[in-house]
């Protein structure tokens, strides 16, 4: 059987979008890594772009395709593409993707490039308030010397299946020639981490094949929890909840993308605990991005007549109260469903983006 090597340049994670820019700045040295690289398997070679895109000089077999994902670099993957279906892995480790009779074997224009020149230099998109600027470094050399990260509130290692630093512990980490340093993000103070982690793991289920259960779903709820965070909907069991998934995911995903995208949001966790506590249990956000439409509900200590109506609607039993006291809502309980609402005739359950003072403790009625 004949052999193929496909240059796929459709795998970039989003805050490494190195590929292109390899072709369109270094053509020459990734074709020459490319050619060596199939000389050795014995390959004819096809390069695989984005649609839209053209490389001038560019020779040989070009296809393109409208998908981008980063399972691209799974020869299973790209003989799907390849095909007209959706790009999905196979994880088997003896198995051998197949195209036109060819055995397929991927390489990226970063790899070819290293392949090339050698190993002692990579490129690395480092992304600061929206703007990527794509670096040549040296391997060994520290993230500090590369990015600027002095005063930032944290560093991004890594993109979608990267990891979290303090800017400190960022600086002095030594660039090394493996994916995880293709990107730096550097987010500074005004930053809400909370709301961060929404903006990337709903990439991260857009960018998810579906293959799996366990990255499928995983990347559903991870999406669907760290919102609910932001509009006040979170339980005090998510943190729990989102650990113990992770575990499961990252031993059972079939790729390793499923495997590790749960890093970002573990990672930010541990580096941000107090942030998350913020917004889960007090609903509040110190950097003012959250909470612009959610809906918490409160009972008023002026108004409640202490008379039990909203105990007997609350489905969650989150009101705690008696006769003759005024009522509390616990907002790690709520659901925010409002059936309160509409058991109060007295019209004090309010709602609010920010909570007023109320009482911590039983407080008789008319002693507020």
């Amino acid at each position: 059987m004949k052999n193929l090597l496909v240059v796929s340049c459709v795998s970039d994670d989003y805050k490494a979008p190195l590929s292109m820019y390899l072709l369109k700045n270094c053509l020459s040295e990734v074709v020459g890594g490319v050619e060596q690289y199939a000389k050795n398997l014995d390959a004819d070679i096809m390069y695989l772009l984005p649609e839209g895109e053209k490389i001038d000089d560019l020779k040989g077999d070009v296809r393109y395709t409208n998908a981008c994902s980063p399972t691209l670099n799974n020869p299973y993957s790209v003989v799907q593409v390849l095909t007209g279906n959706i790009p999905r892995p196979m994880i088997q480790d003896d198995y051998v993707a197949v195209f036109e009779d060819k055995a397929v074997s991927v390489v990226t224009p970063e790899a070819a490039y290293g392949i090339k020149n050698g190993f002692d230099e990579k490129f690395v998109a480092v992304n600061v308030g929206g703007n990527t600027e794509i670096k040549k470094v040296s391997v060994g050399q520290t993230v500090g010397e590369v990015a600027n990260v002095d005063g930032a509130k944290a560093v991004l290692l890594g993109g979608l299946k990267g990891t979290f630093y303090a800017p400190a512990d960022a600086a002095s980490t030594k660039i090394e020639a493996t994916e995880k340093f293709s990107s730096i993000t550097v987010y500074d103070q005004s930053e809400c981490m909370v709301d961060v982690l929404v903006q990337i793991m709903n990439k991260t289920y857009e960018m998810s094949c579906g293959k799996c259960v366990l990255c499928r779903e995983g990347t559903s709820q991870f999406k669907q929890i760290v919102t609910e965070m932001t509009t006040g909907r979170a339980k005090a069991t998510d943190i729990d909840l989102i650990k113990e998934v992770s575990e499961i995911i990252s031993v059972g995903a079939y790729c390793p993308f499923g495997q590790n995208m749960t890093n970002p949001l573990t990672s930010a966790i541990a580096l941000f605990a107090d942030e998350f506590e913020d917004h889960i249990k007090r609903k509040t956000c110190k950097c003012g991005k959250c909470y612009k439409q959610a809906e918490l509900y409160y009972i008023d200590p002026d108004e409640c007549i202490g008379c039990g109506d909203c105990i007997d609607a609350c489905p969650e039993e989150a009101i705690e109260g008696k006769d003759g006291y005024i009522h509390m809502i616990d907002q790690d309980l709520c659901e925010q469903c409002g059936k309160c609402v509409s058991a109060c005739d007295e019209g004090c359950i309010k709602t609010a983006a920010k909570l007023p003072k109320l009482p911590k403790k039983r407080t008789k009625v008319g002693k507020w």
